[in-house]
């Protein structure tokens, strides 16, 4: 991985800068589990933001009542259920900060989040994203190995900067082979979220997050703060619990990035060589599941 170096910036970072206004948005179904202490950690941050804006989905819990016991300093929107994408979508329709902060509703930030991640587009202006590393949270237990150690060697090529690094070279291409973002870790321009469309409410029915990901990180240059500053929560009730379901949305959701989204168009014979490996993947993985239900089913196990 080859690293440019850059020379110091002498930028002060002022947070109190307009432009340095963030509207946090964060859809909720039937969240009551978790959202207040999801909550805690945003309005914990150092650099607090502008607003917080959570879209009630249509929840029939009470994470609504739960929101509305953090006052003034939240933002409610109640809708009926239309799934997550559009839940963002209205969300940031309403948002009035300079930069959108998506975070999902059981997920955790480190409190320099946010800070961390303005620093690095204050040193390097004309960012339209800017992500974080995250890890893994089960039962309180973080992993001890990051989401971003496991891109592959040579993924992007880093543009080293005091809080962080830029990528400028396009890894549209690489994108079926690792995904380096999850909601909850990007921030994003207002203005460069509305000029693509925001999420892709189609796609709300697979993996939403990964349309919405493939047009931010088709255009460069983007940010990125190498740290774990999000914890990304597993359990139960999660999208990502059923495994298999997750491998197979997730090749659906790239055949319908490679057919519809023109970005895709110029990288499309590497992109569909990702997805004949998310296949071989998904096949393997069923083998695994069938296997193991076998076993069970003649007291194998």
């Amino acid at each position: 991985m080859t690293v440019n170096a850059i020379p110091p910036s002498s930028v002060e970072f002022d947070p109190s800068h307009p432009s340095n206004s963030v509207s946090v948005i964060i859809p909720v179904y039937n969240g009551a589990k978790f959202i207040a202490q999801t909550l805690n950690t945003i309005l914990g941050q150092t650099v607090r933001p502008a607003e917080v804006i959570v879209v009630n989905d249509g929840s029939t819990d009470n994470t609504a009542s739960i929101v509305e016991e953090h006052g003034d300093s939240i933002t409610l929107i109640s809708t009926p259920n239309g799934g997550v994408s559009a839940a963002r979508n209205l969300g940031a329709s309403r948002a009035k900060g300079n930069w959108l902060a998506l975070c999902d509703a059981d997920d955790l930030w480190l409190p320099s989040k946010l800070e961390k991640q303005l620093r690095l587009a204050n040193e390097v202006p004309g960012l339209h994203c800017v992500l974080t590393d995250y890890a893994e949270i089960t039962d309180g237990v973080v992993s001890d190995r990051s989401h971003l150690s496991y891109a592959p060697k040579d993924f992007w090529e880093p543009e080293q900067h005091n809080a962080g690094f830029v990528v400028r070279e396009p890894i549209t291409g690489k994108l079926t082979a690792f995904q380096p973002a999850g909601a909850s870790v990007t921030l994003v321009r207002r203005s460069f979220y509305q000029s693509v469309g925001g999420f892709d409410v189609e796609a709300s029915r697979w993996a939403e997050d990964t349309c919405f990901h493939f047009r931010c990180l088709s255009v460069v240059p983007f940010g990125v703060v190498p740290e774990v500053l999000m914890h990304y929560r597993r359990h139960p009730g999660s999208i990502s619990a059923d495994s298999l379901k997750q491998l197979r949305d997730t090749v659906v959701v790239w055949k319908h990035i490679i057919a519809n989204y023109p970005q895709a168009q110029p990288y499309r014979a590497e992109l569909l060589n990702g997805l004949v490996a998310m296949r071989k993947e998904v096949a393997e993985t069923e083998r695994y599941q069938r296997r193991q239900k076998l076993k069970r089913l003649l007291g194998l196990n």
